[in-house]
């Protein structure tokens, strides 16, 4: 079989694809719904911060958590069935939480946020192990550059509900505009999503299963100990405690910072939160095309390129954070902060679709998913409680203090990132090792049939 002819996916693989994109894109639309209303919530319920926090902090944590079950099960079972349920499990409470009769109460509001965040939980690791056997290794960055664009877009796209919808619809509706777009695609990928075969793009393995032979390496319990004991997984999950904190902090706390201490009105500082996605959107695409182009020559550089970004990001950060303006600021004084937001965002968002693919390329197909559960678990762990922590700095130490504290987290996340250069080559051959094993067991099986 040729090159081409291997690497080439068919048009129905591509459709599940793009559907599976766009599904993930309205459930990640729920993700940071809830952001641009913090204020309302604070007032309509009579909390602080410190208790929205909690809401936001149970949301990702709880999420996580779940995920460890889910991504055992897509290293076992049938990842289509899989993918529906979770998407189904986060999008009816999200469409509930649009409406008052479900959220009357604090603890109401915080147990369908509990719920959907077991979607977005669940969703991650089965992507990623699907992935990993819909593409080569050479082309998964830029996949998981697109998928990790998706679900920015998503996340831009609910704060954009919430912050421009909220000020006239109330603060609920959006939840219900970001849910319902999901109960027509999922039927469209349960009528045309195909499941791949295990190990069908994996070299030496690949011309086995096109041959008709099953990769029937099945992940156990066993196997947790070759997970950790694996330099460049342990490094992978390492930086992203460290690193996740900002993203739980900053997003979930930047537009209640630009309203209350800069002086924006809600619209203004959700256009500035934006731009700060949009960067990140497009610091994800790029940073994936780069990635893939630096893996091919030498894969040990593509952990440096993600350690310098993100150290290098820093400080457009700080920058605009550190930014005063005027009372009552205008259109004008948007321009500096939004110019800096944006060139933050693609800065520290180059790694976010080459750590996905370093994980999958150094794990045999029948352990991404429990790779990328645990991934989720230490990546969430700083998202998770970013919100709590938030809240509980905001109300001893203040906005400022949180802020900038939460910026300089990324510190540790690039010098982890940088270690993982030591690492990653060895890890590569060892897979490749273990591989080569598994081709051959199943072509002695082969043999002994024929």
């Amino acid at each position: 079989m040729s090159e081409t002819k291997m690497n080439k996916m068919s048009s129905r693989d591509m459709i599940t694809l793009i559907i599976l994109i766009l599904m993930s894109v309205f459930l990640y639309a729920d993700q940071n719904a809830l952001n641009p209303v913090i204020n309302d919530i604070i007032q309509e319920y009579g909390i602080d911060e410190a208790k929205i926090g909690v809401v936001g902090s149970a949301f990702t944590i709880i999420g996580a958590l779940v995920s460890l079950a889910f991504g055992v099960l897509a290293d076992r079972a049938n990842r289509k069935k899989l993918l529906i349920f979770v998407v189904l499990v986060g999008e009816i409470p999200c469409f509930l939480t649009g409406f008052k009769f479900f959220t009357q109460t604090y603890e109401q509001l915080l147990f369908l946020r509990i719920l959907t965040g077991l979607g977005v939980g669940g969703i991650f690791p089965i992507t990623f192990s699907l992935v990993g056997d819909y593409f080569r290794a050479e082309h998964r960055t830029v996949v998981n550059a697109l998928i990790g664009a998706a679900w920015v877009i998503g996340q831009i796209a609910g704060q954009a509900l919430a912050g421009y919808l909220g000020v006239t619809m109330g603060w609920r509706f959006p939840f219900i505009l970001a849910a319902a777009p999901n109960f027509i695609l999922v039927p469209i990928f349960m009528f045309l999503a195909t499941e791949p075969k295990r190990g069908a793009k994996e070299d030496g393995i690949d011309e086995l299963v096109a041959q008709g032979m099953e990769y029937k390496e099945q992940f156990k319990l066993n196997d947790l100990k070759l997970i950790f004991t694996n330099r460049t997984n342990l490094l992978g999950f390492l930086q992203g405690i460290p690193g996740s904190i900002p993203w739980g902090i900053l997003p979930f706390f930047l537009i209640p910072y630009y309203e209350t201490i800069k002086g924006f009105t809600k619209s203004d500082a959700t256009t500035l939160s934006l731009i700060f996605g949009v960067g990140i959107t497009l610091g994800g695409i790029v940073g994936g095309w780069i990635g893939e182009r630096i893996y091919k020559k030498q894969p040990p550089l593509l952990a440096v390129f993600c350690g310098v970004s993100i150290l290098l990001g820093i400080v457009p950060v700080i920058v605009l954070l550190a930014m005063n303006f005027p009372p009552n600021p205008t259109m004008i004084d948007l321009l500096t902060p939004a110019i800096f937001g944006f060139f933050a965002g693609i800065l520290i968002a180059f790694p976010s679709a080459n750590i996905k693919t370093i994980l999958i390329n150094v794990n045999p197909p029948e352990r991404r998913g429990s790779v990328f559960s645990i991934f989720n678990i230490t990546d969430s762990l700083g998202r998770g409680i970013g919100p709590l922590l938030g809240g509980l700095l905001i109300r001893e130490l203040g906005y400022h203090f949180t802020v900038y504290f939460s910026a300089l987290m990324w510190i540790p996340c690039g010098l982890i990132f940088i270690a993982i250069y030591w690492t990653l080559m060895k890890d590569l051959q060892n897979l490749d090792q273990y591989l080569l094993e598994k081709k051959a067991k199943m072509e002695q099986i082969i043999s002994t049939t024929m």
